[in-house]
């Protein structure tokens, strides 16, 4: 019989052993698809299709990185999962190799099996994206605005392909070095080898948890820009510290219950601990990988679902005003402001307030030491009204003195007049501004920080704030052209105003093109980025728990002869079947969750880091993120126990 044929009779026959492997690799091969068959869609062409280019670009990075990604993942995981597979099949190879095989022609039957999985992994995830791919069209639609009608893309398809034919080869060729020449006599009692208690390192048992305790405290009291310069070696102290905590301290703590004899002697523990420290021992360096990959999963979703329910306060839309519109020049009238009252009312919007300030724009007489060359000018009652419209502190500014207003805030805050000196943008204690072609001083009195009434489009004016008696002679010394009045509305629900700000848009026509503002447009662009990169990351944290999960799952089912034999005798001297699924659960869920649990405790210092950075709490969201996994989590435990059990045979 030809080794190929050998090779595709034992994959039939012994399919069930393969079949969490080859659906593992089938569900990577799936996401990769659908994920390229949208980035080569025509619709997503930034040339051509419509909607804002800078979100379907970053649609389409999104796309890439997370098929790189994917990739990353599969190699993880195909490796592992065919190192489990060959070690396990020691009995194996030396009944072939009792038969006469020789080492090379047992590699190459190896090879022959691996390729025909990898052949049905492909053509399953493959199939099986392109069911999916409607549906996942469907929400990219949602997220995008774009019409993506269903198109299965050759290059798409022949990309995943090359792609992950070539993976699982050389992969399967690089794990064919693990086979290594053995005595027929040793390979066929390689099952039998009784395993050696494991040992520790008590200082490095100690020194993981140091470090940890390190990166923890570091992360949670660095603050403002000290958090990126401390990120790099605070994940470096933590991932070294995570490797001693699963290769070291968890065999230490095993082997401190294994001595403990209140706890040991309780029921079933005897027999589901005395286990336990082997299976750590084999699986460390595993749930070493999974709990840092969580980790950053974790993290990175936590943090963008922050930026997605808060993305007004994270991206600059936590402005004063949720609509305005300046006038400028010769088209000073409020008939353009009724116009827009009359809109919103017909669309059921409406409004609380509507603040109406004239102003001007003057030019430095001198532009020495200020840096700047031109300035918004408004009044000081006008300014004190839309400070008290938002519960703030009014000011009082003094004859020929002067208060600065910087567009931006550092502190997250509406409007702050309590500036640092480190804080402080001025350089400059007094300044000389143009009036109608005659220089006028003025005194600095303060700096406040806060957004008084920018428009994006116009972009974001640095505003100087006159005493009332200064602001008139200015106004009334100054050319036409260089007059304002602005509008400034706020709406009692401004996310619901997008069709009514479209329709401000058509009414005010290519005139008042940049000078329109209407919070919920950028608004919708950000959370249909943020959104997008939400399903991204929440999509691959759901790749690595099924593929995390699947590895477990495939250790656990590569050994399941064994803990079968061992689960028999327990059985045959009266061990009670709910015990024996006790046992068994204990033993699962250890393995399963341990690497979940301390992810979640290095997200939630991460989180506290960023929170320190971005100086707002990232807590709650990331709690919300944590229980969607934590949830997800169980219910895959539930159904891998319920199929290792199924399958388990010890009666």
């Amino acid at each position: 019989m030809k080794l190929s044929n050998m090779a595709v009779k034992n994959v039939k026959g012994n399919l069930y052993r393969y079949i969490m492997y080859c659906l593992s690799n089938a569900f990577a091969v799936t996401a990769f698809f659908i994920f390229a068959n949208f980035v080569f869609h025509p619709a997503v062409d930034v040339r051509t299709a419509d909607g804002h280019p800078v979100v379907r670009m970053g649609a389409a990075n999104g796309m890439i990185i997370s098929q790189v990604i994917i990739v990353i993942f599969s190699i993880l995981f195909v490796g592992y999962s065919t190192s489990i597979f060959l070690k396990s099949r020691g009995k194996e190879f030396g009944l072939l190799s009792l038969y006469g095989m020789t080492r090379k022609q047992i590699k190459k039957y190896v090879l022959i099996e691996n390729t025909i999985i990898s052949i049905l992994s492909i053509g399953t995830g493959i199939l099986t994206g392109i069911v999916f791919s409607k549906l996942f069209f469907m929400i990219m639609e949602g997220f995008l605005g774009l019409a993506l009608p269903l198109n299965i893309s050759l290059k798409a398809l022949g990309l995943t392909v090359v792609v992950f034919f070539t993976l699982f080869e050389i992969i399967s060729i690089i794990m064919l070095f693990h086979i290594k020449d053995k005595e027929i006599i040793e390979q066929l009692k390689s099952s039998k080898i009784p395993k050696t208690i494991p040992k520790f390192s008590k200082p490095k048992a100690m020194l993981g948890i140091g470090l940890l305790l390190i990166g923890y405290i570091t992360a949670w009291i660095v603050q403002g820009i000290a958090v990126p310069l401390a990120m790099i070696p605070v994940t470096l102290i933590v991932i070294i510290g995570t490797y001693f905590l699963f290769t070291q301290f968890s065999i230490a703590v095993a082997n401190k219950i294994l001595r403990n004899e209140s706890i040991l002697y309780k029921k079933t523990n005897l027999v589901a601990y005395s286990q336990m420290i082997f299976k750590l021992q084999d699986t460390a360096k595993v749930l070493f990988l999974a709990s840092i990959l969580g980790a950053i999963t974790f993290t990175a979703t936590g943090t963008i679902f922050s930026f997605y329910t808060e993305s007004t306060r994270f991206t600059g839309l936590n402005t004063i005003h949720d609509m305005a519109i300046m006038q400028r020049g010769e088209t000073l009238e409020d008939e353009v402001a009724d116009s827009i009252e009359e809109i919103l009312k017909k669309e059921d919007i409406k409004t609380n307030t509507i603040h109406k300030i004239k102003g001007a724009v003057l030019s430095n007489f001198t532009t020495e030491g200020t840096g700047k060359e031109q300035f918004v000018v408004i009044s000081n009652t006008d300014y004190n009204k839309i400070v008290q419209s938002i519960g703030g502190k009014p000011i009082q500014i003094k004859e020929n003195e002067i208060v600065y207003n910087f567009p931006h805030n550092t502190k997250q805050t509406m409007l702050s007049d309590k500036i640092s000196e480190e804080d402080r943008h001025t350089n400059w204690d007094e300044i000389v501004l143009n009036i109608n072609g005659e220089g006028m001083k003025f005194k600095l009195d303060k700096e406040v920080h806060g957004s008084i009434m920018a428009l994006p489009s116009l972009g974001y004016y640095d505003a100087l704030i006159f005493n009332d008696k200064d602001f008139d002679y200015a106004i009334k010394n100054i050319i036409e052209k260089d007059l304002f009045l602005f509008h400034g509305f706020k709406l009692e629900n401004w996310r619901g105003s997008y069709e009514a700000s479209m329709e401000i848009r058509r009414m005010l026509g290519d005139r008042y093109e940049r000078s329109f503002y209407s919070k919920v447009m950028p608004y919708r662009e950000v959370k249909r980025l943020y959104g997008l990169i939400l399903f991204i990351g929440f999509f691959i944290a759901f790749l690595f728990l099924i593929a995390s999960g699947s590895i477990i799952y495939f250790k656990l089912f590569n050994e399941i002869k064994q803990d079968g034999i061992e689960y028999g005798i327990l059985n045959k001297i009266g061990t009670k079947k709910k015990e024996i699924n006790k046992i068994i659960t204990k033993q699962i869920g250890i393995i399963f969750f341990l690497p979940f649990v301390v992810s979640t405790f290095h997200s939630f210092f991460a989180l506290k880091s960023l929170s320190n950075l971005l100086e707002g709490s990232l807590f709650k969201n990331g709690l919300i993120v944590m229980l969607g996994y934590s949830i997800f989590q169980i219910i895959y435990f539930i159904a891998i126990r319920g199929i290792y059990i199924n399958k388990l045979k010890y009666n």
